[in-house]
């Protein structure tokens, strides 16, 4: 039986192994199914576009659309090319440009963001509610950290969230400082900022 935990020079690095287990965890619960959603919609698409039968391509081409409907802007611009070399009307709701109404929505009014598309089975990420919270609390969030690391926050004193979690005494220290475990989050949340940004439309595949 391992004794890490038992350990005194690593006992504080249980409540951070756990915290790693628990957000891996969840993380493996929400991303594996739409990873292989992702394989699946992707296999049927690299499938449609290797036939070379005019006929068996427009038969298919429903499931076709679906899945660079799901998979994003490159695979809708590759059917698209699929399209012209086998001389295939495209869609019409493809071929036809937007209005200037539909074209100049917001990022914030816009739910149709990179990270849905990227987790098309997740509906809530398409309701316009989910998609405003998920861009003021990371964007909360993001301040907080940002602000801290830079000025100090209320008492003028930078505190490390490493200290924190490994449950050593928290040191303060003069800033600009940011520890480990605060960079990484910061760096999180921003990757996750940007994916809240609108996806490529499928109206600007289209020459």
């Amino acid at each position: 039986m391992l004794g890490g935990a038992t350990d005194p020079a690593t006992s504080s690095l249980v409540p951070f192994s756990w915290m790693c287990l628990i957000i891996g965890g969840t993380g493996c619960f929400f991303l594996l199914p739409e990873f292989f959603a992702y394989l699946s919609l992707r296999d049927t698409f690299e499938e449609i576009c290797a036939l070379d039968s005019r006929t068996e391509v427009i038969r298919r081409r429903k499931e076709a659309e679906d899945a660079a409907e799901a998979l994003g802007a490159g695979y809708r611009s590759r059917l698209l090319d699929v399209y012209r070399d086998l001389e295939i009307k495209p869609n019409r709701r493809w071929s036809e440009r937007p209005t200037n109404s539909t074209k100049s929505m917001s990022w914030w009014s816009n739910p149709r963001s990179k990270i849905s598309v990227m987790l098309p089975r997740l509906s809530a990420l398409e309701k316009v509610e989910i998609h405003r919270a998920l861009i003021s609390i990371t964007s909360f969030f993001l301040a907080i950290i940002a602000f801290e690391s830079l000025f100090g926050g209320l008492d003028a004193s930078s505190r490390s969230l490493n200290d924190m979690i490994i449950g050593n005494p928290v040191q303060s220290h003069p800033p600009p400082h940011i520890d480990p475990v605060s960079a990484v989050i910061a760096l999180a949340l921003t990757m996750l900022l940007w994916m809240t940004t609108p996806a490529k439309s499928i109206e600007e595949d289209v020459d």
